[in-house]
């Protein structure tokens, strides 16, 4: 039990972290992107446009503090509110249109993994290089002290 709680332990705060990094790099950034949206607009853009703009994307001119935890209160809910580049569909939106490739990608790379390594292992080739390795005197190639620089530690 003290191994998973020090995994999970470790996992929130990596998570922690890249979400505190993801919170302060684009506040570090000189300018503001609602800025950038409308630089390449040919109309006149007023400021209460932009201000109208900032309020409705999330840019709110509240303390740091405030608004680092409503930042976070917004990931753990998942409302990650809406896209800047491509403004009026949502990040939810995006992701949810995205999932369905990243999981055939997924599946598909491990269907061809098992069957490159069911092929390998099962081949009389693959057992001639398994027996020639475990029939050798140093049983692992990276371990001979002439190939050093070859060693993965």
């Amino acid at each position: 039990m003290g191994f998973f709680l020090r995994r999970l332990s470790f996992y929130l705060m990596a998570l922690l972290f890249a979400a505190t990094l993801n919170f302060i790099l684009p506040r570090a950034m000189p300018g503001d992107p609602v800025t950038m949206m409308f630089a390449n607009a040919t109309a006149e853009v007023t400021p209460e446009r932009i201000e109208s703009m900032k309020k409705l994307l999330g840019f709110v001119d509240a303390p740091l503090p405030q608004q680092y935890l409503s930042y976070l209160g917004n990931i753990f809910t998942g409302n990650w509110g809406l896209s800047i580049k491509y403004y009026p569909i949502t990040v939810n939106e995006l992701l949810g249109s995205a999932v369905g490739w990243s999981l055939f990608l997924t599946g598909s790379a491990i269907i061809l993994a098992f069957c490159i390594a069911r092929c390998w292992v099962f081949s009389p080739l693959g057992v001639a290089v398994a027996i020639t390795i475990l029939s050798s005197r140093q049983a692992c190639w990276w371990c001979n002290p002439s190939h050093r620089w070859l060693s993965p530690c």
